[in-house]
């Protein structure tokens, strides 16, 4: 009969295992392994803000990115560029 030496009947030496593996191989609970809480989940609304400047000096916020947009300091029409 051949020795197995460090292998066990199953296969694979010990020291070649992972050690989740092993753990397993060596007994370790089957029970054992990551907690689990569970929660109700709740919803986000997210929102974009974009600075505007205009040439004359004058800068603003708005909500949504428009094409074009008129100046509240110098009433100009401006093309918006990102």
């Amino acid at each position: 009969m051949k020795e197995l030496g460090n292998r066990q009947s199953g296969g694979a030496s010990l020291s070649s295992l992972s050690p989740r593996a092993r753990q397993r191989r060596e007994g370790a609970p089957t029970g054992a392994g990551i907690e689990v809480h569970e929660e109700e989940l709740g919803t986000v609304t997210a929102q974009r803000l974009y600075k505007m400047r205009c040439e004359c000096g004058r800068s603003w916020f708005e909500l949504e990115l428009p094409r074009l947009i008129q100046c509240p300091a110098c009433a100009k029409l401006n093309l918006v560029s990102i």
